[in-house]
């Protein structure tokens, strides 16, 4: 496998697309140059039979990642300019132990569903894209996103039946 190669054939589609995902070509560059970086580690590793679908996969695996990191920090920024609540607004230990369960809970459940129908998911109600909006991100129709959000959303009713989540 030639890297050089793979890296002038791909940069550009590369970047082109991390920035319609990051919306800033500065940082779509600063995440291609790292994914080609990983590629390069990886392809020593292991025989990657699909080179450009591996390369988009870690690239957008890192957009997604930069724009869970961007989110975090924009909400601190906005909670740290607001003023705090008084002690008494605060949640108990209790109240944080409990919403901690139910999230280590919810993970679980996540974690069992199919990865493509869990990415759908993730995309659809953590970072509020909407089903065209995930169908055009991944390239497939708005339908098989509906069934996939459908499929995700009957797996985790169950899962909360059973297990009797307040949520």
């Amino acid at each position: 496998m030639n890297i050089e190669a793979i890296y002038l054939n791909h940069r550009s589609e590369l970047q082109f697309h991390l920035t319609r995902i990051v919306d800033c070509p500065d940082i779509a560059a600063d995440i291609a140059q790292e994914s080609f970086i990983i590629f390069f580690r990886e392809a020593q590793k292991q025989t990657i039979d699909h080179p450009r679908g591996f390369l988009f996969r870690i690239a957008k695996n890192l957009a997604y990642d930069h724009i869970k990191h961007r989110k975090v920090t924009e909400n601190y920024q906005q909670t740290k300019e607001q003023t705090l609540p008084p002690p008494s607004e605060f949640p108990s230990a209790e109240k944080l132990a409990s919403v901690n369960e139910r999230l280590a809970a919810i993970t679980l459940i996540l974690e069992e569903l199919p990865l493509r129908t869990r990415e759908i998911f993730v995309l659809n109600r953590v970072y509020g894209m909407t089903y065209t909006e995930t169908a055009k991100e991944l390239g497939i129709s708005d339908s098989s996103v509906e069934k996939h959000i459908a499929k995700a959303l009957l797996h985790c009713r169950k899962h909360f039946k059973n297990q009797r989540l307040d949520l």
